[in-house]
Order: C-alpha cells, then sequence, then structure tokens
C-alpha cells in the first residue's frame, strides 16, 4: 500500500512538473497571429488540415513542404495556392522556422 501511494505521490509531481510554465520548451504557438502574413498563412493552410506551426521545419525545407502541398490541392481537384498568397506565406514560415 505504501508503494502505491508513493507512486501516485510521484506521478502527480511528474504532471504538474510539466505543466510549469517556465520550461525551456519553445513555445507551441503561431507567431504574429495578428499580422496580414499570418492571416494569408491560415486562410490558405487550413482547407485541408490544421496549419503546422512555423517550427515543424527549418527554414529551407519550407519551399519543398509549400511545392508539397500545392500538388495535392491540384491532385483534390482544388485550386492551387495563388502565387502572391504562396509568396506570404513562404515568407511567413522562413521567417518563423528554427534555422537551415
Amino acid at each position: 500500500m505504501k508503494g502505491k501511494a508513493l507512486w501516485m505521490i510521484a506521478a502527480v509531481a511528474l504532471m504538474l512538473g510539466a505543466c510549469d510554465s517556465t520550461s525551456s520548451r519553445p513555445q507551441m504557438d503561431y507567431p504574429d497571429k495578428q499580422s496580414e502574413a499570418y492571416k494569408v498563412y491560415a486562410r490558405n493552410c487550413s482547407e485541408c488540415h490544421a496549419p503546422p506551426l512555423p517550427i515543424a521545419h527549418p527554414a529551407n525545407q519550407w519551399p519543398g513542404v509549400i511545392a508539397r502541398m500545392q500538388q495535392h490541392l491540384v491532385q483534390r481537384s482544388m485550386a492551387p495556392i495563388a502565387l502572391e498568397d504562396e509568396l506570404v506565406l513562404r515568407d511567413y514560415l522562413m521567417q518563423h522556422a528554427t534555422g537551415e
């Protein structure tokens, strides 16, 4: 019984520690949510899935990811992202991504 109680206390302490807002984990929210660039990104990248966070890929990988998504849109008989919007969302993603 004593061992079970200690295990429960340890589990609760671990869970509470995971909620520590001062941890060094990266922020898990979209940067610049008030910007027009974010709005273009969110509008274009939420038709099929939740838009990934810019930190999901290094900056140099985002152009390839965008090209792949353009292909998926065409395969689904959907209109591709307009070039002007594509450039805005690419810049937004690359600006807020992790390194190369």
